[in-house]
């Protein structure tokens, strides 16, 4: 079994969060999904296509759809696990995306954000 989880530097929470992930050439239709699990980090999401590891991706990353302050950067695809849709039996991606040039304001907000959260509901940090 893969023990990545246990040595991650920034640990993850089971927050839900909308996301929006694009091909650093925009040329095909962005990745809109929710979040797996959140930390200061990087991200695990599930996609319906596959992204290649080490690829790089923009990302906008919203706490909450009503409010102007979610966290725009880059990110890069550290891995990715084929599996699949258990109810339409189609094939769907388990990704792990690594925040890449955060800006110190946007990196404080997550932080923040994930801390909250986590006081909120403890028993929601990831394994």
């Amino acid at each position: 079994m893969w023990d990545g989880f246990d040595k991650r530097k920034f640990p993850r929470m089971n927050l839900h969060c909308e996301i929006e992930i694009r091909s650093p050439e925009e040329k095909s239709e962005p990745i809109k999904t929710m979040t797996e699990n959140v930390g200061a980090g990087g991200v695990a999401v599930f996609v319906s296509r596959p992204l290649e590891r080490f690829s790089t991706c923009k990302i906008r990353l919203d706490f909450d759809p009503k409010r102007a302050d979610g966290v725009h950067c880059e990110g890069k695809v550290v891995w990715i696990v084929p599996t699949q849709d258990d109810i339409h039996h189609k094939p769907r991606y388990d990704v792990g995306i690594e925040f890449v040039g955060l800006k110190p304001e946007d990196l404080n907000r997550l932080r923040s954000h994930v801390e909250a959260f986590a006081k909120a509901h403890p028993e929601e940090r990831t394994r």
